[in-house]
């Protein structure tokens, strides 16, 4: 089947005449708005040919004036007010105060309330605070997966630091490039993997035999000055497409993702404080999406290493913590979805943030369907602060999608020659808004070229 349009001289006139005509489409590969707007982009590219005859190609737009505004600047329209004058570390503080005795960081059977994590991070940050660093230094935390990990990173923030997470899985050689590459003077570690790290130059603090030191340091929190756009963390990218590259996050990015998450996964689960995971290894910038909720007064539960990669044990573990907000990665998400995860009677978190991978069309299916979890697709580079977009899968049960920017972020979808591209054509993906990373860690070039004025 076929339908019929007319270009007329009332759609489009040149200097000295008009173009018309009829053409046909077929109905079945094609719906009229695509036609309409096909139409409209030849005629806006014959408009500008004639108006600009020595331009090149790339130079004229076929987007309409008014398409142009709505992909550029109403589709980005989305607001959010945050703790834009805080940082991590002063809203944690907070409301340690408020919550003082409820459960902060839980590892098994092991946990700290809000004041014991407070007073353990504002002691490590006292001892830091003395060792009198420069602007911004980085401190790296090399620990297993535990309480301690949450102090250091929490001192570190105290005491005006930017923290770098090690994985003591990863190779020597790896960790050595990582910390010569940050040029990091410290590392806060513990005895067992003090011996993995061979450099002369780094001062090593082992949480774990320097109890006494600390001991006598202040519990209070600190008084220094630490701004919003002070540097939080740095994330080594994964170097599968070069050489990695540490990637600079502030503490006002973060915060911007928290109330992000807040407003669109934690508001709908009501007020109470929530259990959620730490599953992501912290040196991959998911585990962000997790710390910073502490700011909120949710329960962080650190998932073991050793039940991580089965999903039967993993599952387990979820319904015997009564985990209600689960991070993953869906290959991950499928291993638990075959060990019972949406099985009838038995428990399951009332929400799942799967990201970091591409969720398949069957599995997509499967989570939008499910009736007692939520599942949001989470999307984002770690150069835009772990989630670019949040989206809930059951908002569009059909097939796989990003959906949309988070508050205060924006997104353009462009052409090679950075000019965007009409709706359902191929182009690449450009963010921009208050998650976007200051740029990378001593690559002055590369930061050149990935993080262009908008």
């Amino acid at each position: 089947p076929t339908a019929k349009f007319e270009i007329t001289l009332e759609m489009i006139e040149l200097h000295n005449g008009a173009l018309s005509g009829v053409f046909e489409f077929n109905t079945d590969l094609f719906e009229r708005s695509t036609i309409d707007r096909l139409v409209s982009h030849f005629v806006s590219l014959v408009r500008n040919a004639v108006a600009q005859p020595d331009a090149h190609l790339s130079e004229l737009s076929i987007l309409e004036t008014k398409e142009k505004e709505m992909m550029v600047f109403d589709w980005n329209k989305r607001s959010l007010p945050f703790a834009d004058e805080s940082c991590i570390h002063t809203l944690f503080e907070k409301q340690a105060a408020k919550t003082p005795d409820a459960d902060a960081v839980v590892l098994g059977r092991t946990s700290l309330t809000f004041r014991d994590l407070n007073n353990r991070a504002n002691q490590l940050a006292a001892y830091l605070i003395k060792q009198k660093f420069g602007t911004e230094p980085i401190v790296g935390v090399l620990l297993d997966r535990s309480p301690e990990m949450i102090v250091a990173i929490l001192g570190i923030l105290k005491a005006g630091c930017a923290y770098l997470p090690l994985d003591p899985a990863y190779p020597a050689d790896r960790l050595e490039y990582m910390i010569q590459d940050a040029k990091l003077r410290m590392i806060c570690t513990q005895e067992s993997l003090a011996q993995s790290v061979n450099l002369n130059y780094i001062e090593l603090v082992c949480l774990d035999s320097k109890i006494p030191v600390f001991s006598i340091e202040s519990t209070n929190n600190p008084n220094i000055s630490v701004l919003p756009n002070n540097l939080a963390y740095v994330i080594y990218t994964s170097g599968s497409t070069g050489r990695p590259k540490g990637v600079l996050l502030q503490h006002r990015s973060a915060l911007n993702l928290a109330e992000n998450l807040n407003e669109t996964v934690y508001k709908n689960l009501g007020p109470e404080s929530q259990r959620i995971s730490l599953n992501a290894p912290i040196p991959f910038d998911a585990s962000v999406q997790q710390i910073v909720m502490l700011t909120y007064g949710h329960a962080l539960h650190i998932i073991p290493q050793e039940v991580r990669t089965d999903g039967r044990e993993l599952l387990d573990y979820v319904r015997t913590h009564k985990i209600d907000v689960l991070d993953c990665v869906p290959s991950q998400l499928k291993l638990l979805l075959s060990a019972g995860l949406l099985d009838d009677g038995g428990f399951a978190p009332k929400a799942m943030l799967p990201g970091g991978e591409a969720i398949d069309e069957a599995t997509w299916t499967t989570l939008a369907s499910a009736q007692k979890t939520d599942f949001y697709n989470m999307y984002g580079p770690t150069e835009c602060t772990v989630d670019s977009t949040i989206f809930p899968i059951k908002q569009h049960p059909q097939k796989p999608t990003i959906g949309g920017p988070v508050a205060n972020a924006r997104f353009y979808v462009l052409d090679a020659f950075k000019n965007p591209v009409p709706v359902g054509v191929p182009g690449e993906l450009h963010i921009s808004g208050i998650g976007l990373a200051r740029g990378y860690l001593n690559r002055p070039d590369l930061t050149a070229d990935k993080f262009m004025p908008d």
